[in-house]
């Protein structure tokens, strides 16, 4: 399990350092606006995609060691086509992103929600290398393909991001496939008795787990439709900037629950799946609470000379972010634990939570206050997010206050692991 850790770390990772290099490049090409548009085409793309999650997300891993691969594929696919039209309505009818941008998100989130599914069947299977790969080209291909045409073809704009999400969105999906065929075989039809069934239990248990991405999606990401109706986009890619510097704090936490999630999903042992999430939670909050510190020294004048001049405020939204990104670990690894156990409604609920705490504070903050203020409500949003899930995690496990606390035994089996990477 410790290699696929590592494994998932370190391809999310590098991952981190292509989107943070593909920030670079935008910012600097196209400057606080252009920023601000790529920040708002790519969080339109994500919310689409977390709509099509409703059938084809993450409850995939709970169901593949239960179904057929074949029942489940055919019914994701229809859904996230219809999701798509559905989102090429609801945008054009309330023009939340400009018209031009519209038929290329729809498109885009088609492609990246055909690729999504195949790469959630494969960590059913536990197939986490294969996914981590997935997942690795896509940024790939869309840093190199701005370098090209930004450098060599001189094609500076906004329409440049989009060819290259093009690119990226494609050429992940190819390999996706290459790697469901290997993994599965050949597909098989079955008779619509049978699609029907699992079509029930994909809505039952995607209704629940993926309302809690979606809450979480909009706790996270509609501060960037508040700022650019109130301030403009100018103000959207300060943020963003700022914002996902600090996510890549989550790439701890987020590689360990991958695993996590696949192997709890795969075991009957409840009291396992609790001690385990326990001791991953402890790892991942350590390591997090190392690497944010860096973030927090950096001056503010690295940050202008890595985004531009035009970026200033970027320091103060990292800064306002820390206390609610690090308490927000708590939240996906113990997040995952009920996901695993198919227990979906807990995250929900805790997410739906933290969206209401955000909506109130958005409308509250970001008029008067800005970047700092979606910062302030952001942060929040967090921390509430998580107190919910740690009361149900301790009503449900028993654990006290002290369970969560690090103990010699957790830092042997600590110093044993980053050991055992060494060698």
């Amino acid at each position: 399990m410790i290699s696929k850790i590592l494994n998932t770390f370190g391809t999310r990772s590098l991952s981190a350092v292509i989107n943070f290099l593909i920030a670079i490049v935008v910012s600097q090409y196209l400057g606080p606006e252009g920023k601000g548009e790529q920040g708002i085409i790519i969080a339109t793309v994500a919310f689409v995609l977390v709509f099509s999650n409703l059938v084809g997300g993450a409850t995939l891993v709970y169901l593949i060691p239960r179904y057929s691969f074949s029942l489940l594929l055919f019914p994701s696919y229809l859904w996230s086509v219809l999701i798509s039209a559905i989102s090429f309505g609801v945008l054009y009818f309330f023009r939340l992103v400009e018209h031009d941008f519209i038929l290329h998100i729809c498109i885009l989130s088609i492609i990246n929600s055909f690729t999504n599914i195949h790469s959630t069947l494969l960590i059913g299977r536990e197939k986490i290398k294969a996914s981590n790969l997935i997942s690795l080209v896509q940024p790939l291909i869309v840093i190199l393909t701005l370098l090209f045409y930004f450098l060599v073809l001189e094609e500076i704009s906004i329409t440049t991001y989009i060819h290259a999400l093009y690119y990226a969105f494609g050429g992940s999906f190819v390999i996706s496939v290459i790697y469901t065929a290997q993994t599965f075989g050949r597909l098989h039809f079955h008779s619509l008795a049978e699609y029907m069934k699992v079509i029930r239990e994909l809505f039952r248990l995607g209704f629940m787990n993926q309302m809690a991405h979606i809450t979480q999606m909009m706790s996270f990401r509609l501060s960037y439709y508040f700022l650019e109706l109130y301030h403009g986009e100018a103000s959207v890619g300060i943020y963003s900037n700022g914002i996902q510097i600090m996510e890549s704090i989550w790439l701890i936490s987020k590689s360990i629950s991958l695993v996590q999630y696949a192997r709890i999903a795969n075991t009957e042992d409840k009291k396992y799946s609790q001690e385990l999430s326990l001791k991953l939670l402890k790892a991942g909050f350590f390591f997090s609470s190392i690497c944010i510190v860096p973030l927090l020294l950096l001056p503010e004048s690295f940050y202008l000379f890595i985004f531009g001049k035009g970026f200033t405020g970027v320091k103060e939204v990292i800064w306002i972010l820390a206390p609610g990104v690090l308490v927000y670990n708590f939240s996906i690894i113990l997040g995952h634990y009920f996901s695993g156990t198919g227990k979906y409604h807990i995250n929900t609920i805790a997410s739906g939570t933290g969206l209401v705490v955000a909506l109130i504070l958005f409308f509250i903050l970001i008029p008067q206050y800005v970047t700092l203020g979606a910062g302030i409500a952001t942060s929040i949003s967090y921390a509430v997010t998580s107190l919910v899930v740690i009361l149900f995690f301790i009503r449900e496990s028993k654990a006290g206050f002290r369970d969560f606390l690090p103990t010699r035994g957790d830092l042997l089996a600590l110093r044993n692991m980053l050991k055992r990477t060494k060698r």
